[in-house]
């Protein structure tokens, strides 16, 4: 990902500024920000870009799934599916996300296209750049019955081999094959990888070995946080809604008919369509393919106890096909229904009307996800827009930006919302994001030495690191240190309300005069009901909706 924004750095010096600026970031370059900043140094702007570039990464694997989808199994599967993944808000912000479970997402599209195509190297191939490359090693498990359907296919690939010796020897040197080219193909990504492991390094070392290790630790995880298993439905009911409960349960609806209409094959009730669906014995064994990493995915993340909303980007893809295939099963026996009802009558309508049947029934969930997409934008974007306002009117105007003796770093303060910060792509050269002590008592991170991940770090670097999160005194900062401060702030602080930490830390600054440059809406979710917190509703949002300050301080310090 390095190597992208380089790449993007460069191109940056032959793109036009203003296009870029109300495309990518909404809004329009002034005139002095043209002159301070190098094109090729606009971070917020090249920070849109990278984020842009993964969202056409995952709009093409989106595109080759939904192709394959479309012709291996059945057309009103993939219209189904596309409706589904373009409509959810799990989609809406897993795609542009820089997050290791996200490329995961993206790859495991590849590689089931792949596979649907009856590809299987590819498949195998984009699997182990997903475990190898991606730098989440657990997310193998969703890629074993990749493998193992691909060495499946190699012993039953020849169905004109004899039940003799020589039939047995083909079929062991087609499955070694598939073996030998899966470990050359692990051996050539992964020394690619450790190569560039050791560039930035500067030794030879295996993250993958490493988070492994320590998140296969007992109690690893716990340290940052505990959820019940009420937190996954929950999210998936936000993200995906009724769409979500139908990809859960699409594998025990598809196991459920294949098993009914085995135990009872005189009954035409469980049987396959009259053409217009994709119920078949080898299309059946498609579906399962693609359904089973999901099972085998929530089967480990859910238990754990720290829980994270990215843990289930991976099987988000997942979740769309099965939503289709449990809708197609449903609406299938449906029909069988109706025409054991009226025999006599066509009941089993068009492709075409049985596909915009389906996409008739989904659209009622389509409007809740995409409200609920709404929602996540206009309520909870406050942080980006700020800190993008801080770089372009503040740090890099002349005029505006404190003067600081010997060139110091500036500082750019938070307490409590250190975790919504949200990139160094939005702090400009010579700032750093300081952090004032908070009621959180855990290890913070802290900034990149000149050497980055190198050795030499070590030497230089004030800070110390422990792997049991604990919390280090070293990473804070004084509010003396503070040019700019960032805190969010409820409309109307009430006696018996504590007044934020970072309004209190300013306060009681003896020699600053702190004042507020910069104001953002941000949802308050305490004094909001839940159907207007949850959904964007244009009606009566005004005054149903409240909201807190995300706001921006500047000092003027006395000398």
């Amino acid at each position: 990902m390095a190597g992208l924004a380089k790449c993007l750095q460069f191109l940056l010096k032959f793109l036009p500024r203003q296009q870029l600026f109300n495309l990518l970031l909404l809004q329009s370059s002034t005139t002095t920000t043209q002159e301070i900043l190098p094109l090729d140094n606009d971070k917020p702007l090249l920070f849109a870009m990278l984020r842009s570039s993964l969202i056409l990464l995952s709009c093409y694997s989106e595109l080759s799934f939904l192709s394959s989808i479309h012709d291996t199994i059945s057309p009103t599967l993939a219209h189904w599916t596309a409706f589904c993944s373009f409509t959810t808000a799990g989609n809406f912000h897993a795609s542009p996300a820089l997050l290791p479970s996200s490329t995961v997402m993206i790859l495991w599209r590849l590689s089931a296209a792949n596979q649907l195509r009856g590809w299987d190297g590819y498949a195998i191939l984009w699997g182990l750049v997903a475990v190898l490359a991606v730098g989440w090693p657990f997310c193998a498990v969703l890629f074993v019955s990749t493998g193992l359907w691909a060495l499946w296919k190699a012993a039953v690939s020849s169905s004109s081999l004899e039940r003799n010796d020589d039939g047995v020897g083909m079929r062991c040197r087609l499955m070694g094959r598939v073996l030998i080219r899966t470990a050359l193909h692990a051996i050539v990504i992964q020394a690619i990888v450790m190569l560039i492991d050791y560039y930035y390094y500067g030794k030879i070392v295996s993250p993958i070995w490493n988070i492994f290790v320590y998140n296969a630790t007992a109690g690893g995880d716990e340290l940052y946080g505990v959820e019940p298993l009420s937190y996954y439905f929950k999210n998936l009911l936000l993200n995906f809604n009724f769409v979500g409960l139908l990809g859960i349960l699409s594998l025990p609806i598809l196991l459920g008919r294949k098993l009914l209409a085995s135990s009872f094959p005189r009954t035409t009730l469980f049987r396959r369509g009259d053409g217009h669906f994709s119920s078949s014995g080898a299309l059946d064994s498609l579906k399962i393919l693609m359904l089973v990493p999901m099972y085998i995915w929530m089967a480990i993340v859910f238990p754990r106890p720290h829980k994270e909303e990215r843990f289930l980007f991976p099987i988000y893809p997942m979740l769309c096909f099965g939503a289709s295939i449990a809708l197609e099963e449903i609406m299938m026996m449906s029909m069988q229904v109706l025409s054991l009802v009226r025999p006599k009558s066509k009941v089993a309508p068009s492709p075409n009307k049985c596909m915009l049947l389906g996409l008739v029934l989904l659209s009622p969930f389509a409007v809740i996800s995409i409200s609920r997409s709404f929602a996540l934008h206009h309520y909870y974007s406050a942080p980006l827009d700020l800190y993008q306002h801080f770089y372009y009117h503040h740090i890099m105007s002349k005029d505006t930006t404190p003067k600081r003796e010997n060139d110091e770093v500036t500082y750019i303060c938070t307490a409590g919302e250190w975790y919504r910060f949200p990139s160094s792509f939005f702090l400009p050269p010579n700032t750093q994001l300081g952090f004032l002590k908070s009621s959180f008592s855990g290890q913070l991170p802290q900034p990149y030495t000149e050497f980055g991940s190198k050795k030499e770090s070590l030497e230089i670097q004030e800070g110390a690191f422990n792997d049991v999160n604990k919390e280090e005194m070293d990473r804070y900062v004084g509010i003396h240190q503070c040019s700019y401060v960032v805190e969010l702030v409820p409309s109307d602080i009430s006696d018996g309300e504590e007044t934020p930490e970072c309004l209190q830390y300013m306060k009681s600054d003896p020699s600053g005069d702190w004042t507020q440059v910069a104001s953002y809406n941000y949802l308050d979710a305490i004094s909001t009901d839940a159907l207007y917190r949850i959904l964007y509703i244009p009606f009566r949002r005004r005054s149903q909706v409240r909201y807190k300050g995300y706001n921006l301080y500047s000092v003027s310090r006395s000398n």
